[in-house]
């Protein structure tokens, strides 16, 4: 009898304390629906099209503001993993307080970017960025909004000094202490997650620098299953995913429609505690 191999399509994320793996029971496969009407080229007004929040219908903006929490909630995992791969012993938590009532977020968030760049120049003595840092903003229960940012790499500055730059009311900095180095990146990235529900749907949740070391990512495609051994695993779990699939289709008068359909997928899911702290 001959045996046919099962292809695997996994997804490996590695960061320095865990290896995170994602195992498909199939390839992802693009698929396009076939239609009798005969191709024809999207028309220039039609290409682009992009609505803003104000001109959506009721049940578009409901839709929009779901896909935006569903979105946020699942970067915390992201924020993580940042975090888990930047750390160093110079990380420090920072907190951006206002002294006024202020309610404008897109005041606050010019001011923080604002500050940003005159730390930047404080510290190294250019306009081009190079402080490491992830950052996201909170309304106190006063409603005032405040910003928590987490600087990988950061050097001593006097409080007094960073005060000054801020200028704008209380600044707290402390260093991140942990009992252990696989819960750093889980312990902060709790504030990236406060009341996402409550963030107004036309501003960014988070702050990011672009210098920022990203976590190992693979993808690949096998007929061997991950090999497990002698590792610790944290956590598995076996789901089915629905995956979106993308097709066009056109009108009797030639018009192009975007549609999608879903395909389910049987997805495994592990997660492993690295042992020795360090990329293999």
């Amino acid at each position: 009898m001959i045996k046919i191999a099962t292809w695997i399509q996994s997804k490996i994320i590695e960061t320095p304390t865990y290896i995170e793996i994602w195992e498909y029971e199939q390839p992802i496969l693009s698929k396009r629906k076939k239609d009798n009407v005969e191709k024809k080229e999207t028309p220039d007004w039609l290409k682009n099209t992009k609505y803003t929040f104000d001109e959506l219908t009721a049940q578009g903006q409901y839709d929009s503001l779901k896909r935006k929490q569903k979105h946020y909630k699942n970067q915390r995992f992201a924020v993580a993993r940042l975090i888990d791969t930047n750390f160093d012993n110079q990380t420090k938590f920072l907190t951006l307080t206002f002294k006024e009532n202020i309610t404008d977020i897109a005041y606050t968030n010019s001011e923080f970017k604002k500050f940003m760049k005159r730390l930047n120049y404080q510290l190294y003595k250019t306009k081009k960025s190079q402080i490491k840092y992830l950052a996201t903003w909170e309304n106190q229960k006063r409603g005032a909004i405040h910003y928590h940012i987490i600087l990988f790499g950061f050097p001593y500055l006097p409080h007094s000094q960073l005060v000054n730059i801020w200028g704008h009311g209380i600044i707290g900095i402390n260093r991140i202490d942990v009992d252990s180095a696989e819960n750093r990146g889980r312990y902060v990235s709790k504030y990236f997650d406060k009341d996402l529900e409550l963030k107004e749907h036309k501003k960014k949740a988070f702050f990011k620098s672009q210098n920022l070391t990203q976590p190992i990512e693979i993808k690949r495609l096998t007929n061997q299953p991950y090999e497990i051994d002698k590792q610790e695993i944290l956590f598995t779990n076996n789901y089915v995913r629905k995956s979106p699939i993308f097709f066009q289709t056109w009108d009797e008068q030639g018009i192009p429609h975007k549609e999608i359909g879903f395909e389910e997928r049987n997805v495994r899911y592990t997660k492993i505690k690295k042992h020795g702290g360090t990329h293999t």
